[in-house]
């Protein structure tokens, strides 16, 4: 097994977005682990002035909340600038890989990059060490000064930063929301007034895409399937945003609204106009759906049935 970390100098300002203004650092270096050529980890430390770090405090930026910091956190107070070394979500790994395969490609594009792509937000970076009068985690020095963010010990965070935007609406909501086996999928449980069903946030944060869907509880029979899909194709037609879309294969109907957020930030305000509108189409349109499926109306007539 080949092992190797590379370093990449930057001595530049840096942009990250946050929920509010946008912060900027002083970028010091981007480290890159390879395990036989393939990426498995990317660092990066960078330093702020005081009062900066003082809003990173305050706002509890790139996840230094209360609980995920360790022991000499309560009496961190530094009168100098804080380093501090962050490690990028695993997830966005591929950003990374995309830029080329070696630091000195990765380096300068990385650098380049403008505040709110999804290496440039304060929420996909996860603080190994917060030190004062240390430059670099990897050149041996002490986290004398400061203290080691128990992100260091393995701990990944719940969701990533469209997911807890997605999250924190279906909390406000008093829904319960759950993880899935992709990382950038959460699944909530909608009771309707028509029916009960799934709902999914996908969250590619690379592409800069959230899409909501919400699955059917059922799969249209294979002798239903045409009628279902021209039942879809007459519902699609009128509608001011999202569609219905079938899986010929298995059945499988589910209702999609995306929004595209690449070089911006996707907001509460945004989610709630994926997801409401999301949930109440599917709610309005399933009895028509579940009349086609029963074979007890043609496609026609159900949608008539629905629409008044």
């Amino acid at each position: 097994m080949s092992e190797l970390t590379s370093h990449w100098e930057i001595d530049g300002e840096l942009v990250f977005a946050t929920a509010g203004e946008d912060l900027a650092v002083h970028g010091v270096d981007l480290a890159m682990d390879t395990v036989d050529g393939a990426l498995r980890e990317v660092r990066l430390t960078f330093t702020v002035a005081p009062d900066l770090y003082a809003r990173v405090d305050r706002e509890e930026l790139f996840h230094l909340d209360a609980e995920s910091r360790g022991p000499g956190a309560e009496r961190f107070d530094p009168a100098s600038d804080v380093t501090i070394e962050a490690r990028l979500d695993s997830a966005l790994l591929p950003g990374i890989a995309a830029m080329g395969t070696d630091i000195i490609e990765v380096g300068p594009r990385f650098s380049a990059l403008a505040a709110g792509s999804p290496l440039r937000e304060a929420g996909t970076w996860y603080p190994l060490h917060v030190t004062v009068g240390v430059l670099r985690a990897a050149e041996g020095g002490s986290p004398r000064g400061g203290y080691t963010a128990r992100h260091a010990a393995g701990e990944r965070p719940l969701v990533l930063p469209m997911l807890a935007i997605a999250a924190g609406a279906f909390e406000e909501r008093g829904l319960d929301w759950e993880e899935t086996s992709d990382d950038e999928v959460i699944r909530v449980h909608i009771l309707g007034e028509n029916g009960a069903w799934a709902c999914f946030v996908v969250a590619r944060e690379i592409e800069g895409r959230c899409t909501v869907y919400s699955q059917a509880p059922w799969e249209t029979p294979e002798e239903r399937r045409q009628d279902m899909a021209e039942v879809v194709t007459r519902i699609n037609f009128g509608l001011p945003l999202g569609n219905f879309e079938m899986d010929f294969s298995d059945g499988e109907i589910r209702f999609k609204t995306s929004v595209d957020v690449s070089g911006d930030r996707l907001s509460g305000e945004i989610f709630d106009g994926l997801f409401e509108p999301n949930v109440a189409t599917m709610d309005h349109y399933l009895p028509a759906l579940e009349a086609v499926r029963d074979g007890r109306l043609a496609p026609r007539a159900a949608v008539e049935l629905v629409e008044g």
